[in-house]
């Protein structure tokens, strides 16, 4: 199921190259941003199957080969876990680079690197839950709009309402964060490690059953 997931994607392999543009560009700001935005970006394209799969009504087909639904699940699960590591190696090999040419001089060491690395994973554990089970209840075309974009615009918004209601209350809630966890990196890392684990497997136990539900 991982071979035939990949080369569903093959219409869409040329993208690729754009994401070192995109990543370079980012990190021209800052090297921190490259390992959470590389993780995004390349976990991003985790959509194209589906998005293969219902131009081709591929679930069908599915249904004769000798697979089972199981197996078709946990493919597209451990190829969106393999697209998230090379986005977070893709992000920490290019991050000497951009740091040449950054705005910010500051350069994480190894604990920070672990910490964004961690903060990385466990985004990518919130989306996967918000993202895969209404893929595989409801489909690539309502499923990426409920499961992918409004999750991601949701995150969006509030981290930046986060961010004026600090500056507006002026408590320092989110430096006294940074703070603590600067302090307590690895205890910080290993948390998020561990929440963004039981996320992922609860993403993946839902998408089981949902999909097995599930009628073409």
């Amino acid at each position: 199921m991982l071979r035939l997931n990949w080369s569903a994607m093959k219409c869409y392999r040329i993208r690729f190259l754009m994401i070192p543009v995109c990543l370079f560009t980012v990190g021209c700001l800052s090297p921190i941003f490259l390992v959470p935005m590389g993780a995004f970006l390349l976990f991003s394209f985790s959509l194209n199957p589906f998005a293969v799969e219902e131009k081709g009504d591929l679930n069908r087909l599915y249904l004769t080969l000798p697979v089972d639904r199981r197996s078709v699940v946990l493919g597209r699960y451990v190829l969106s876990f393999l697209l998230f590591a090379v986005g977070v190696l893709l992000g920490l090999a290019m991050m000497p680079l951009a740091n040449l040419v950054s705005l910010s001089k500051w350069y994480p060491d190894f604990r920070w690197n672990l910490a964004l690395i961690s903060f990385s994973f466990l985004f990518y554990g919130i989306m996967s839950l918000a993202m895969y089970p209404l893929l595989f209840k409801m489909g690539y075309q309502r499923g990426k709009v409920w499961g992918y974009y409004v999750p991601a615009v949701l995150i969006c918004l509030i981290y930046v309402a986060m961010l004026e209601y600090d500056a507006m209350a002026g408590n320092g809630f989110l430096l006294n964060l940074l703070v603590y966890a600067s302090d307590h990196l690895l205890v910080v890392s290993g948390g998020m490690f561990a929440a963004g684990g039981m996320l992922l497997a609860f993403s993946c136990l839902l998408s089981l059953w949902l999909y097995g539900r599930r009628e073409f």
